[in-house]
């Protein structure tokens, strides 16, 4: 497949529960030839996720195994479990001249861009943190059980927003996600 877009790391961050996820769906969806990232955890899967699709649901033991080999290229303790992101999965799509898009938080977009400096960034916000809860409460149909931890964490990732290279708010998912695909459109279609 001959890429329409560069290949570099599009690296997409918001509070839990912003749309990062669905908003990254919609990219891959619209461009075949982007990469998506799937992240390690420890966490349970949510909902209808899958493994191998949604991420790689792994044991603390085995995350632990990865990471003393140095499988990881960034991972992170948040909202009381662990995430990864695998060497290979960056290094192989950069290989083929491919994007790779990253659903990830604040802590580990700031990691990527150090070993990546030219990845584009774009920060997700909620309209409101009031409107964060009521979707982190929907999406979890009240089974959240680190809810307030991941408000707290939100407060604190809002504030980060500014190492972003673009900030996108979340109102409406059609206009959001328009905006989102004219900045990657803008910034890495080959011209």
């Amino acid at each position: 497949m001959i890429s329409r877009l560069k290949p570099t790391l599009i690296i997409i961050s918001a509070p839990s529960g912003a749309g990062k996820s669905t908003l990254c769906a919609k990219m891959v969806e619209d461009y075949p030839e982007i990469v998506e990232n799937i992240s390690y955890t420890t966490r349970p899967p949510r909902n209808k996720e899958k493994n191998n699709i949604d991420y790689f649901f792994i044991s603390e033991a085995e995350f632990e195994a990865k990471k003393a080999q140095n499988f990881f290229i960034e991972s992170a303790y948040v909202h009381g479990n662990h995430y990864g992101i695998s060497k290979d999965q960056v290094e192989n799509a950069l290989s083929i001249n491919r994007p790779i898009i990253f659903d990830i938080d604040v802590q580990g977009a700031k990691t990527l861009v150090k070993k990546y400096p030219d990845s584009l960034t774009v920060f997700i916000l909620p309209p409101s943190i009031e409107e964060l809860r009521k979707r982190l409460e929907a999406r979890d149909k009240g089974k959240t059980q680190n809810l307030e931890l991941r408000i707290k964490n939100a407060e604190r990732e809002i504030k980060e927003a500014t190492f972003f290279n673009y900030k996108i708010v979340n109102a409406d998912l059609d206009k959001a996600y328009a905006e989102l695909k004219k900045i990657v459109e803008t910034e890495l279609i080959n011209r």
